[in-house]
């Protein structure tokens, strides 16, 4: 045996016992350590420089931590112990720890911290505590590092999983440490952090921001690059969110300028700027194809028939699947000196394979049959299709869909239906995880579903939704009604297949702000099959369906402000739909209420929308069974009656 295998072996053996803190390298490489100072065995095994981090904690014991914790939450802002157990950063001036009643409960994001459950992604668990501990007083807002930062952390943990175009976290510590000198970079990390004060500190947002903004001047007048791109759109998701809609198209608009003028929608691009790493190059990728999706979203929310990037060629080769990312690992040959322990590890973890092309895509009705597709491309291709969907009309009357058109529109989403291959249909995976990209593809084909489908349908209008933010104002007048009940039946099926994806086993506030607008189409036509269709066991059964979206929407507002509007707006739509049978709405003042223009219509042929409550007593309408050849597919029966969900215990 070699003195280097001697070594190996000895550290080995040092480490079979957890230890409580680790050095800066073996942190930064995610192996255990034995902590041992000032030198730890595996760092003297292998001639590196060991480091450790100052701890935080002051010296104190569990006994005096769980004291200041329960002080803290009390709301005494004394500190706990006498000043001699105190270091000088514990007796810093603390930030109030405690979560307010609209953020999600701290104690949970304490008992993922200490489980070390944030990086979930990670083939080994690291063992030391301060890797992902919440510090219970933050005196500091600057970034502590990107595999120890607790707001990385929940930025991570919450909203990466709904947008991954980020670099994996070892990822951008890698590139974080040999690129201290790109400012986008580190515009990057102050976003990151924008956004994960907003799960759980709040206290800290205002602060977060301003560093954000200094970022952003920092970066002014400098050559744009994929990550300044990167910054602007994940700001301007925030801002959106964060009901700033305004500054939030802004973002976008220069996240877009960005891409196009470095010719990201071009598959050259990843490969000739991504410094031969193929996670890199993957995240270039995914980049140009979030801006796209979320540019989608936005024209989506006010059914806009087109959007900057729809007619933009592009041939950007499509991402790979999360867990592929997730690893790290590129298709880069090993080097021969390495850990021979660490190259077993990554020689057992997924790769990111060669990329799939968009034609690939296109064509896969006639690929082999084990052609496979990530779920992202799944969602590129949904949002595609919505976007052609969108561009056959929009819905003020100008240009109403007719019969012919909407058998096309149908065409387009059921064929993204029906070629799902088994592994994407159901969005619950194994271990109740849920594939979040699907998720989101589900939900807005749906939504577009009933967008395109209730004008036809025996769902009539009230004159109140025009209040929604997230929806257009009802049309004026209503386009002629053939085939009401096929039209009725599609909207019921896409609010079943809705309600469905909200009982999944995740906690709301998790999910994509974006499905709070997905989910208000959903709502509204409940609504409305509650005052015009349903009876008896079924109107019981719609009344608790709408419960859980309220629910649903009411846990995602806790996190973001532009949720709680859209909640407000569609409480006041439920409760004037509900508690008048007839009459006239009376009138009601909101702000940001969307002006009623003042152009006359052009003449549309069919009868004139509903202008008042008079029409939405229940008229006793049975619905015949369609023959909708995707009845069998989505199998959803119309009693039905979602179960508790699981992450409702948890909340």
């Amino acid at each position: 045996m070699s003195s280097e295998e001697q070594s190996l072996a000895a550290a080995t053996k040092a480490l079979g016992s957890r230890v409580s803190v680790a050095c800066l390298p073996c942190r930064n490489r995610h192996v255990r350590c034995d902590a041992q100072q000032p030198v730890c065995v595996r760092c003297s095994s292998e001639g590196r420089t060991c480091q450790y981090v100052k701890s935080r904690r002051g010296g104190l014991n569990r006994a005096k931590l769980a004291e200041r914790r329960r002080n803290v939450q009390s709301g005494d802002r004394t500190t706990a112990g006498s000043p001699s157990d105190t270091s000088p950063e514990s007796r810093s001036p603390p930030v109030r720890a405690t979560a307010p009643e609209n953020r999600p409960s701290r104690d949970f994001l304490s008992a993922l911290s200490e489980g070390n459950s944030a990086r979930s992604s990670e083939p080994e668990t690291s063992d030391y505590e301060g890797a992902s501990e919440t510090p219970e007083l933050v005196a500091d807002i600057h970034c502590s590092g990107i595999s120890s930062d607790f707001l990385i952390i929940l930025y991570y943990k919450h909203f990466h999983r709904c947008h991954p175009c980020v670099l994996p976290q070892r990822n951008l510590q890698q590139y974080y440490e040999k690129n201290p000198e790109q400012e986008s970079v580190a515009l990057l990390v102050a976003i990151m952090r924008f956004i994960g004060s907003l799960y759980s500190y709040p206290d800290l947002t205002l602060q977060l921001r301003d560093r954000v903004i200094e970022g952003f001047q920092a970066v002014r007048g400098q050559p744009p690059d994929p990550f300044l791109a990167l910054c602007h759109l994940l700001y301007s998701i925030s801002l959106y969110w964060s009901a700033e809609k305004t500054k939030a198209r802004e973002e976008i608009d220069a996240a877009i300028e960005i891409t196009l003028a470095l010719g990201m929608n071009h598959r050259e691009f990843a490969a000739e700027h991504g410094r031969s790493d193929t996670i890199l190059q993957e995240s270039y990728r995914r980049i140009w194809w979030q801006v796209f999706c979320i540019d989608a979203y936005y024209a989506a929310i006010k059914r806009s028939p087109t959007f900057t990037l729809c007619e933009i060629d592009t041939d950007t080769e499509l991402p790979s699947e999360e867990e592929e990312y997730e690893s790290g690992v590129g298709r880069e040959p090993l080097s021969s000196n390495q850990n021979p322990a660490w190259l077993i590890r990554r020689s057992n973890r997924q790769s990111i394979p060669t990329p799939k092309t968009l034609d690939d895509f296109e064509t896969r009705e006639f690929g082999p049959e084990n052609q496979k597709f990530s779920s992202f491309a799944y969602l590129i291709g949904a949002t595609r299709s919505i976007a052609l969907a969108l561009s056959a009309g929009a819905p003020d009357c100008t240009n109403w869909l007719s019969q012919k058109t909407i058998a096309e529109v149908d065409a387009i989403i059921d064929g993204w239906f029906l070629l799902l291959p088994k592994s994407k249909k159901e969005v619950l995976k194994e271990g109740n995880i849920v594939d979040e990209l699907m998720f989101q593809a589900q939900m807005a084909v749906h939504a577009n579903l009933i967008a395109i489908h209730r004008p036809f349908s025996k769902l009539p209008f009230h004159p109140l939704e025009g209040v929604s933010s997230c929806l257009v104002e009802p049309p004026k007048r209503l386009p002629a009604k053939d085939f009401e009940t096929v039209h009725t039946q599609r909207c019921l099926q896409s609010v079943e297949a809705q309600l469905a994806f909200l009982v999944l086993p995740v906690q709301p506030f998790r999910r994509s702000p974006f499905t709070i607008c997905m989910t208000a189409a959903c709502t509204n036509t409940l609504l409305a099959a509650i005052k015009a269709l349903y009876s008896g066991r079924q109107l019981a059964v719609a009344r608790h369906q709408l419960r859980l979206v309220v629910g649903y929407i009411k846990a995602l507002s806790k996190v973001w402000a532009q949720g709680g509007k859209n909640l407000e707006e569609i409480q006041l739509i439920a409760q004037e739909v509900l508690s008048r049978k007839s009459g006239s709405p009376r009138p009601v003042a909101l702000e940001n209420t969307v002006a009623t223009s003042t152009q006359k219509s052009p003449p549309v042929d069919g009868p004139p929308c509903i202008e008042g409550l008079e029409t939405w007593a229940n008229p006793a309408i049975t619905l015949d069974t369609p023959q909708d050849s995707l009845t069998a597919y989505w199998n959803f029966a119309s009693d039905f009656q979602p179960d508790i969900p699981v992450w409702f215990n948890n909340f």
